[in-house]
């Protein structure tokens, strides 16, 4: 394709560009529909409290400089950091954390005004398009980088017939796309895979100038593509997405039906239908290919690595830029403008029942949870006696704070946003019985599961719940998962028990992890790992103690896997593991020393080497048959 062949496809685009009436009505129209939509986002901004994924993102731009963040953190986010580097700017320029939804709201106005205003689609499309769930809610109300994406794709759409002459700004445009977020950044290379075919396949017509042109541009912007794959790759103890690798191929089908429900109807179905209907207008325009291009890459993505609910909307917005650069070369069609009014209508329906639940209730418990604590505790949030937080939730309140409030957050330290490695032990109970800095205990959950999880072990250490704080996250037309917390207050000395049956329902709490229920009356199969908390006995912390794990080892079990190894570690002292071979009921026996056990409550962590699944049928993950585990006086001969 050489440069008059570019100039004279242009002209013709130019020639077919759709025009729009410039009259009173029209213009009544446009900005009344966007007046609307500015007051509908600012009251339901009003009403929202930002839950923990937005805080997470603003205790990043607060505490951490920009050099950290690229350096290090953003190994732990799983993405580039534009967000969090454009809030670390506005950040200095006074913006508060009572303003910070707007930020999202004004760039999704930006990308609202770009669609009433340049898409080339009928009018009463255009007037509808804002009050869909992506663009009217998800990305606008709540403050996360997805609100980048909108705008800049729309922006890269209003110049995309001019490419060729455009070529630095398109690739800037690109560029900062792709600095979004991962799913940013598969949007950008489709997007230039489709700028760039047409060129590839005409690559021999294409006069030297014009190709060193294409071939700078492309050098430049594939090695600020490599800089973000550096910042962003993930490090060896990240503790996110731990699962991923090929091995969750065979979930591509329920990914991609998740997926393409979530994103225009929540039907699959019935998304693919109207899908569908748009197929042949794309093909005809020329967007197709990106948006096949785009689909296909977000859901393997989120096949091999990470799928969640916030970003099936992405494919939604793929899906209008598709159809906005299709209608620069051929006239939409009946079937494609059915299918819009078609995810329009559904859409309408999620962004109402969104902003209705907003308005009446908490999307998170956080809000309120730091009204008191500043209340209770003062500005500074600091309890004398410590205030201790689980869960990733509790992040969620920081940013009321001016510094980290949580005793076991960066041992205390000013950095008040979640550690996402492996070094966290915000959720590890035994991290929490150790600690000397637990007056008060914030639990911070998801669900009822782990509201009584936690609620039972603080039982044992003599706490008391003082106050709930109610919050949950609203997903299209239900609650997805709550965002609440409990708080709270030490009142007695725990009472946990040093011996533990199996089957004794009264200590049941002090069974962690890894415990299935009780069968037979006597025991309970554990899976590969287990957790008990124990009281370490009288005297323990001077002259140490021993651990006893009785347990059977059934034929069927040697017979499939062979011997089994079993080991502990108790306060980050391991012990010794010990093979056991022959299907009986044994005892592992181990040493504990005194250092091990001067928190009075531990938590023992058993390992084994292997586990079976499909046992005489059984699906689970099964380890072994544990009747008691018990921490009793050292031997004095040991």
């Amino acid at each position: 394709m050489d440069s008059a062949t570019v100039t004279q496809s242009e002209a013709s685009v130019e020639a077919r560009e759709i025009s729009t009436p410039a009259n009173a009505r029209h213009y009544a129209l446009v900005y009344g529909a966007l007046a609307a939509y500015v007051l509908l986002v600012a009251v339901t901004i009003h009403f929202h409290e930002p839950w923990a994924d937005e805080a997470q993102a603003w205790l990043l731009a607060r505490d951490a400089s920009l050099a950290d963040l690229w350096r290090n953190l953003l190994h732990y986010e799983g993405s580039p950091g534009l967000w969090q580097t454009l809030i670390h700017a506005l950040m200095r320029l006074g913006l508060s954390y009572s303003a910070y939804n707007f930020v999202s709201a004004i760039l999704a106005l930006a990308a609202v005004f770009l669609l009433l205003r340049y898409a080339p689609l009928p009018l009463f499309i255009r007037i509808l398009l804002p009050f869909t769930y992506y663009l009217c809610y998800q990305y606008a109300v709540v403050a996360r980088s997805y609100a980048l994406i909108a705008p800049l794709l729309f922006a890269i759409a209003l110049i995309y017939r001019q490419a060729p002459r455009k070529l630095s700004l398109i690739t800037a445009l690109l560029c900062l796309l792709a600095a979004i977020s991962t799913h940013g950044f598969l949007l950008s290379a489709s997007l230039w895979a489709a700028l760039y075919a047409p060129f590839v396949l005409s690559w021999g017509r294409v006069h030297a100038p014009e190709r060193l042109r294409l071939v700078t541009a492309g050098i430049a912007y594939w090695s600020v593509l490599a800089f973000f794959i550096l910042c962003a790759w993930p490090a060896k103890d990240v503790a996110f997405a731990e699962h991923r690798g090929l091995g969750n191929l065979h979930l591509f089908p329920d990914v991609a039906k998740a997926t393409i429900a979530g994103a225009f109807t929540g039907q699959w179905m019935v998304s693919l239908f109207l899908i569908a209907l748009s197929v042949p207008f794309l093909w005809r325009g020329g967007g197709l290919f990106f948006f096949a291009l785009a689909s296909a890459a977000f859901i393997l993505f989120g096949t091999i690595v990470y799928a969640q609910l916030w970003h099936f909307g992405i494919l939604f917005l793929a899906w209008l830029f598709a159809i906005w650069i299709s209608a620069y070369k051929t006239r939409v069609t009946g079937l494609t403008l059915f299918a819009l009014l078609g995810v329009i209508g559904f859409q309408f329906y999620w962004t109402a029942s969104a902003i209705r639940y907003d308005w009446s209730h908490a999307y998170s418990g956080s809000l309120a949870a730091a009204q008191y604590l500043k209340h209770d505790l003062g500005p500074s949030g600091q309890a004398p006696g410590g205030l201790y937080a689980v869960g990733y939730s509790s992040t969620a309140i920081q940013p009321y704070f001016s510094r980290n409030i949580f005793s076991d957050f960066h041992q205390g330290d000013r950095p008040a946003y979640w550690d996402w490695s492996k070094r966290n032990t915000a959720n590890d109970p035994a991290a929490l019985f150790a600690s000397d800095r637990r007056e008060q205990v914030l639990v911070g959950y998801k669900n009822g599961f782990e509201k009584q999880h936690w609620a039972d072990l603080l039982a044992l250490l003599g706490y008391r719940l003082t106050r709930h704080f109610d919050g949950n996250t609203f997903w299209q037309t239900g609650v997805f998962e709550s965002e609440a917390f409990d708080l709270y207050r030490q009142v007695s000395r725990p009472h946990a028990a040093s011996s533990v049956n199996t089957n004794d329902l009264s200590k049941a709490a002090q069974l962690m992890n890894g415990f299935y229920g009780i069968e037979g009356g006597q025991w309970r199969w554990t899976a590969r790992n287990f957790s008990v908390l124990l009281m370490a006995p009288s005297g323990s912390d001077r002259t140490g103690a021993q651990l006893s794990l009785k347990f059977y080892l059934s034929e069927a079990q040697v017979q499939k896997s062979g011997a089994m190894t079993v080991s502990a570690e108790i306060g980050g002292h391991s012990l010794p593991a010990q093979t056991f071979a022959k299907p009986e009921v044994y005892t592992y026996s181990a040493r504990v020393p005194a250092e091990a056990l001067r928190s009075g409550l531990v938590a023992v962590d058993f390992r084994l080497d292997k586990s079976t699944v499909g046992l005489n049928g059984d699906g689970r993950d099964l380890g072994i048959v544990v009747t008691a585990v018990s921490l009793g006086p050292a031997s004095p001969a040991q």
